[in-house]
């Protein structure tokens, strides 16, 4: 008996979007053009877009979305995403925590972040930071880790999370009014017991300073050392890193280049170095531009190289103080 094939069955049209689909497609597709993302990277698959509150399920294609593109007007907003497939990698505060499936992270957008995510199936509620900052006042100490939603204190707000989106076709301006007041609440008691684990902000800077100036040292012959590449050697990323130095008296490469010339002023005092040009101390320590260089020495220590090296030979030592290493004169001290 011969074998037939099955006839090939019509593909149906896909049915217009819901109304409640209409205004969601609209805000998401606005909060994330500013991430630069090829077209298809991100499909909306169900939400809401109301007055205060916002969420949405999404379907992502590999791609990256960081602080650096995020509009203005989202800046005083976070987001509450929980991994549904596939996996994420949050960037924030100095932390780094893998979301997999099942899992919470809090994305602050008010702060420098970095979302890596592959190909992944997500849950995000966007919700107003005045109203979350109320209910979790140390929210610095929960971004960007990864709160398992089967956990105890959690279970309460993946279960508001699921009915969420199962009544998303019927929300409300009423309720959604009522549910933004309330997820914070939830994410507070879901993360009781995180924040008192988490370092104090305070010292957790600290540890990513040290971890700078260290690496800093240990490459600061390379003539390639920029924010990008001391952030790639330390796992943080470029916007936190001047973060990082901004309450400090100069900025990150100001300092990165008062290190530098303080190893040529010691190079150019030593006899022993006497017959190693200029030039090639100034190049052994990462200074491609002679007359930057020159000039940038001249600033920080008052004198030319040249005069510096000479007055160094005749034991003559100008009045003025130089940095020492680490240290930093009056002269380097000033931002850019």
């Amino acid at each position: 008996m011969p074998f037939s094939q099955p006839a090939l069955r019509a593909v149906p049209p896909l049915p217009a979007p819901r109304a409640h689909l209409v205004a969601a497609q609209r805000f998401w597709d606005e909060f994330g053009q500013g991430a630069a993302r090829q077209p298809g990277q991100t499909v909306l698959l169900d939400g809401y877009a109301g007055h205060r509150l916002r969420f949405a399920t999404l379907s992502h294609a590999p791609h990256v979305f960081s602080s650096d593109h995020l509009p203005r007007e989202h800046r005083q907003a976070a987001l509450l995403v929980l991994q549904l497939e596939g996996e994420s990698q949050v960037e924030q505060h100095g932390r780094r925590a893998r979301i997999s499936p099942g899992q919470f992270a809090l994305v602050d957008l008010s702060r420098p972040f970095r979302v890596d995510t592959g190909r992944s199936l997500i849950q995000a509620a966007y919700l107003p930071l005045a109203v979350l900052r109320d209910a979790v006042p140390r929210l610095e100490q929960i971004t960007a880790t990864a709160l398992d939603g089967h956990i105890a204190a959690a279970t309460f707000l993946r279960s508001l999370f699921r009915d969420l989106f199962e009544q998303a076709e019927d929300m409300t301006e009423a309720i959604a009014d009522r549910l933004v007041a309330a997820i914070p609440h939830m994410l507070a008691a879901a993360t009781a017991m995180l924040g008192d684990a988490a370092p104090p902000p305070s010292q957790l800077r600290q540890h990513h300073k040290e971890q700078v100036r260290r690496y800093v040292r240990e490459h600061l012959a390379d003539s390639a050392l920029r924010a990008e590449m001391i952030g790639k050697g330390v796992g943080l990323s470029t916007s936190y890193l001047f973060e990082l130095f901004a309450d400090e008296d100069m900025t990150l490469m100001r300092w990165v280049r008062s290190e530098r010339l303080a190893r040529c002023r010691r190079e150019l005092a030593d006899a022993s170095l006497r017959y190693r040009s200029i030039a090639h101390i100034a190049q052994a320590w990462g200074f491609g531009d002679m007359t930057h260089f020159g000039r940038s020495f001249r600033e920080a220590y008052g004198l030319s190289p040249r005069a510096w090296r000479k007055n160094a030979r005749m034991d003559v030592h100008p009045s003025k103080e130089s940095p020492s290493d680490g240290g930093v004169s009056c002269h380097v001290a000033t931002r850019i």
